[in-house]
């Protein structure tokens, strides 16, 4: 007499815990990438704002000359879009544009429309001739200036002393393109600064 064994059914599949235990190293290394990204983005993004923004206090930002503002009495702001430049424009206002080459055609014309009939003052950080024909048509660059010279300070005031000559951006001494850069989602609007 001959008996046949018969064998429990196996499973060739993991279970849930096999599963768990092979992935979780791979799990806990994608978890602690993607908290490092994060944590990088938040430290980084107070860090840098770009040139001449009054919020960056690094080489190209203009924290301290908003601050200097504030000691006065004048009140800044940033504005980031077309649409807040255009409603910040008043009799009382000066808005300040660096970099206007990166405003688009349609974005330089909007923003002109708005400040000719403001009252208000708009003044251009290097900008390039084709921003200066549409944004201040009426004005004409002193060939004598260069944006590449600096000036020390020519009064007795004990900070400016200290202060000294400016150094210069190196992204406003690089000079002119013949065509303006297209802005792209990233850089569609330059900082600008609003102050009453």
């Amino acid at each position: 007499m001959t008996t046949e064994a018969t064998l429990p059914p196996t499973s060739v599949s993991p279970t849930a815990r096999q599963v768990w235990t092979r992935s979780r190293g791979i799990a806990l290394a994608a978890v602690l990438l993607v908290a490092a990204a994060v944590a990088i983005a938040v430290i980084r993004s107070d860090a840098r704002h770009g040139t001449l923004d009054p919020r960056s206090v690094d080489d190209l930002g203009s924290r301290a000359v908003a601050e200097l503002l504030a000691d006065r009495g004048v009140s800044t702001r940033v504005v980031t879009t077309l649409d807040e430049a255009r409603a910040a424009a008043g009799p009382d206002t000066t808005l300040l544009i660096a970099v206007p080459d990166l405003l688009t055609h349609r974005q330089q014309t909007l923003l002109h429309a708005s400040t000719v009939t403001s009252g208000g003052r708009t003044v251009l950080v290097a900008p390039g001739s084709w921003s200066v024909g549409r944004l201040a048509p009426d004005v004409t660059a002193d060939p004598a200036t260069s944006i590449s010279s600096t000036l020390r300070p020519d009064c007795d005031l004990p900070a400016a002393q200290r202060a000294g000559a400016p150094t210069p951006a190196a992204s406003a001494t690089a000079p002119p393109t013949s065509k303006p850069t297209p802005a792209t989602p990233a850089n569609a609007w330059p900082p600008c600064c609003a102050s009453r």
